[in-house]
């Protein structure tokens, strides 16, 4: 591992500004030596400061991206290397992650190394608290680098990671939440076809107050050939054309619904949602949503603690409790958490919502209850 690292630091010829996330627990000090992803880093670490107003000198990690293919090869060597092992957190890491990552530690557990895809390593230096980006391009990575500077946080508290996507009108932070293949993202697409404002998608970040970091996370749209049809002008407006989902427009919604499960479209998040300063930046409704076939449509009020448990499990998920190994932190009262979390939505209006194909025609129905 000592020798993969100074061949990283030589591939660190070159670095872009320095981008800096501040938090009164930690800040990250991040380099790149390519210009791939800075905009969106500059912009992200705007909207985390914007939030946070505070720093921390005496703690802070320092993170490089690193562009190139040769690096990239010579860490994938060193990680199927039989000197290195799993320790604890490793283990439960990679049991949680089976189908797309892969993690070890160098014996001394110094050094560790875990891929994430085929195109993201993530290595992290315990003695210099550096961690190092691998990267290949791809527009999904941004993704990852996003996740792996705001893991630190959710480890420490200040932010707890919530399951659901945000849309804005005004004063409303309406949290469209549910398990996957549940139709988050197509009441998110409904909601912006009627003018509210797609802020984040699949997660959404608040602080351990309930303020929102206004900034998506995941950089891209998973879109059904379903949905897309049902807003097909909307698409149309935002030049977003998918052929092979156009040439389906003549099968019926049970058809398009088996399908969809099983094959979708990535898009840009920037093509359809937007980031802004939010007038008010605490979540004010939580919709629990699915859409399932020939379900009558129905909005029920409920706990507002209904979500609560999930949400910590996301926030405490093993790739967080792993850091408690890189970081050499286990400050967690998971009792204390969920008790932060009951507050934060005790007062959100929540309730839950069923819907069959019909779910364009119910919108004013919905906004009602909000």
């Amino acid at each position: 591992m000592n020798n993969l690292i100074e061949l990283i630091k030589k591939g660190m010829y070159r670095k872009n500004e320095k981008i800096v996330f501040k938090n009164k627990k930690l800040n990250t000090i991040v380099y790149s030596n390519t210009n791939l992803y800075i905009n969106e880093l500059r912009k992200f670490s705007n909207a985390f400061n914007l939030l946070f107003k505070s720093n921390n000198d005496n703690n802070t990690i320092e993170a490089y991206i690193i562009k190139n293919d040769y690096i990239f090869t010579k860490s994938l060597e060193i990680l199927n290397n039989n000197d290195l092992q799993e320790s604890d957190g490793i283990k439960k890491f990679n049991e949680a992650t089976i189908t797309t990552s892969l993690a070890k530690c160098s014996k001394d557990n110094n050094y560790y190394i875990m891929k994430c895809y085929d195109y993201f390593i993530y290595i992290f230096d315990k003695k210099e608290k550096k961690c190092y980006m691998i990267i290949k391009e791809n527009k999904k990575v941004i993704t990852m680098i996003n996740i792996l500077i705001l893991t630190p946080y959710l480890l420490y508290g200040e932010l707890f990671a919530v399951h659901g996507g945000l849309v804005n009108k005004n004063n409303n932070n309406v949290l469209i939440n549910n398990s996957s293949l549940g139709g988050k993202t197509t009441f998110a697409i409904l909601f912006a076809a009627n003018g509210w404002d797609i802020i984040t998608e699949e997660t959404t970040y608040i602080t351990n107050k309930g303020e929102i970091l206004p900034y998506n996370i995941r950089n891209y749209f998973n879109i059904r050939v379903g949905t897309y049809l049902n807003f097909i002008n909307y698409f149309k407006e935002k030049n977003i054309i998918v052929d092979n989902f156009i040439k389906m427009k003549n099968k019926n919604s049970n058809e398009l619904f088996d399908f969809g499960k099983k094959e979708q479209v990535s898009i840009d998040f920037e093509l359809i949602g937007k980031n802004k300063i939010l007038n008010f930046n605490h979540i004010t409704t939580s919709l629990k949503v699915s859409i399932e076939k020939g379900q009558e449509f129905t909005m029920k009020k409920c706990s507002p603690l209904e979500n609560v448990n999930s949400f910590l499990e996301l926030s405490l998920a093993p790739t967080v409790l792993l850091f408690k190994e890189l970081l050499d932190y286990d400050n967690i009262n998971e009792g204390e958490r969920k008790k932060q979390l009951d507050l934060i939505f005790r007062e959100t209006n929540s309730y839950i919502l069923k819907s069959g194909f019909d779910y364009k025609e119910k919108f004013n129905e919905i906004v009602k209850f909000i």
